[in-house]
């Protein structure tokens, strides 16, 4: 029960915080995923961190339902779409049946412009898959690259997208950053406008 004190500090009609998404038991993965894919209510945006928090930590746990998962990629929902681009990047480790393979592509068509929140799911979990699945990077590089041709809904925005994918390739370190045209990507970034952009690729030219 709230105290006292938390009650007068809250707004009328003000909910109280919820706590942080925490890990889910194997028997409550199931529900979760047909809350997530449920077509209105906040509950599967909860049910979505839920899932992410618990696929990062024990990707096994959530893998038999990739398919589920996945298929939320086309939901109209911005959230739950960037829930599910978190998963399917989580689910990696365990994906031993590669069924990214077979999504890949769709995967990376967010970064190629539209919403920067959603580019920048695909951007880091492109990332992590790429970390995963060294036999994927050959399509996974290129349209990292590419970012710098997208639309989004400013220039700003593709400067912090080029950004996410900077950080992206440092995490996958020196067999990615020292391909020519990867090189040549952060050599550009240099002159970026976006001054924590430049800064990073100084860093990683003179790392």
């Amino acid at each position: 029960m709230a105290s006292v004190a938390a009650r007068r500090k809250r707004a009328p009609g003000q909910r109280p915080r919820r706590g942080a998404p925490r890990m889910l038991a194997s028997g409550r993965v199931s529900a979760a995923v047909k809350t997530m894919a449920e077509p209105s209510g906040t509950a599967r945006f909860a049910a979505g961190k839920a899932l992410a928090l618990t696929a990062a930590k024990d990707p096994r746990r959530v893998y038999p339902h990739f398919e589920a998962i996945a298929a939320l990629l086309a939901r109209d929902s911005k959230i739950v779409r960037w829930n599910a681009l978190q998963i399917i990047a989580a689910l990696a480790p365990a994906d031993t049946a590669h069924k990214i393979d077979g999504l890949l592509d769709g995967y990376l068509a967010f970064i190629r412009g539209g919403n920067l929140i959603s580019a920048a799911n695909a951007i880091q979990g492109a990332g992590r898959i790429a970390s995963c699945r060294p036999d994927l990077r050959e399509k996974i590089l290129p349209a990292l690259l590419a970012v710098e041709q997208a639309t989004y809904e400013t220039p700003e925005c593709r400067n912090v997208a080029i950004g996410q994918v900077l950080a992206a390739l440092e995490e996958l370190g020196p067999g990615a950053c020292q391909r020519p045209e990867v090189t040549a990507f952060i050599r550009r970034q240099l002159a970026n406008r976006r001054a924590a952009v430049a800064r990073r690729a100084a860093r990683m030219i003179a790392g």
